[in-house]
């Protein structure tokens, strides 16, 4: 059974944090390379943090900042009538294949003994 190292499980961090780390970026007291040693984290992984506090829109910011989640209201429905109607009879109209040696095939839809009577002289 092999054992995972801790390199191989993924971390997850705190809104809180993740909100220290950028403010202590944006103090420019370290820069965030160093930031990212001191903490033991990816400098790629601060400097997504900061964008995503300027964005403003991540979940974990408005958490960090203590912005209670406001729940989505359910859009209504629209009142809608529905009522049946009768089904239209489908009417089967004729067809013709014929089908060729070469394997071609001919269809002739709603076929009428005019059209027959063509196909017959034309084949003859």
């Amino acid at each position: 059974m092999p054992v995972l190292k801790q390199s191989d499980v993924r971390r997850a961090f705190s809104p809180e944090f993740k909100w220290q780390l950028v403010q202590e970026s944006k103090e420019r007291v370290l820069s965030v390379s160093e930031l990212a040693r001191k903490y033991d984290v990816n400098t790629n992984q601060v400097f997504r943090w900061v964008r995503e506090v300027n964005v403003g829109k991540a979940l974990w910011v408005r958490r960090a900042k203590g912005e209670v989640d406001t729940p989505v209201a359910p859009t209504p429905f629209l009142p809608v009538s529905v009522r049946a109607i009768e089904a239209v009879p489908v009417l089967h109209k004729p067809a013709i294949t014929v089908s060729f040696c070469s394997g071609h095939q001919l269809v002739l839809h709603e076929a009428t003994p005019g059209m027959l009577q063509q196909l017959v002289a034309a084949l003859s």
